[in-house]
């Protein structure tokens, strides 16, 4: 009997410890998984309302000095928002888990200038055509985001072992619907101002 209940309590004491590993690779997958959300969230915000908005100013005005000044506007205005509402909503979160005593690891400042840094990142991508002054830089700055929101779906899809050539396309079709739709609007209002 003592033989049996020693292999029982090895047993348990395994269990427990496969139980703990799960326990601990599920943590540090979750804390992963939120680290390329952040990514991906930030970057695609940038690159998408960066290229809305210079396309919807593209449709009403021709002059690429004030489609700049917008995109720039706009971009700093989307990065400083994503990066405090990150801030705010992790304090939030935070405060919550404290009150039920839940130790949470996660700061919020990390992601916050994460949101705000890679928001920056992928809007300022968008813009360097319109920066560089060549020929035609909404067409420069379509294609460009385009190429990036296609290669950013497909990475992102492939880690969450989708189909990478469907998560491109559905990535680069939202931002391309986003530019498309803010083009038509400016180019409107041009014609009834």
């Amino acid at each position: 009997m003592p033989f049996y209940s020693g292999v029982l309590t090895i047993a348990m004491l395994v269990k427990f410890r496969l139980r703990r590993l799960k326990q601990l690779r599920t943590a540090k997958a979750e804390e992963e998984a939120e680290d390329v959300h952040d990514t991906v969230f930030g970057a695609m915000d940038g690159m998408i309302c960066t290229m809305a908005v210079i396309s919807g100013v593209a449709g009403a005005t021709s002059d690429n000095t004030i489609i700049l000044i917008a995109g720039i506007a706009a971009l700093l205005a989307e990065a400083v928002s994503m990066g405090f509402s990150g801030y705010m909503s992790d304090k939030l979160r935070e405060g919550i888990l404290a009150a039920k005593r839940i130790k949470d690891y996660e700061k919020p400042e990390r992601e916050s200038i994460m949101l705000l840094l890679t928001t920056l990142g992928g809007g300022i991508l968008i813009l360097i055509p319109f920066a560089i002054f060549i020929p035609e830089p909404l067409t420069w700055s379509i294609l460009l985001a385009g190429f990036l929101l296609f290669g950013l779906g497909a990475r992102f899809a492939k880690l969450a072992k989708r189909n990478a050539l469907i998560g491109g396309i559905e990535t680069m079709t939202f931002g391309m619907f986003a530019a498309a739709v803010t083009y038509f609007v400016g180019y409107v209002f041009a014609l009834v101002a």
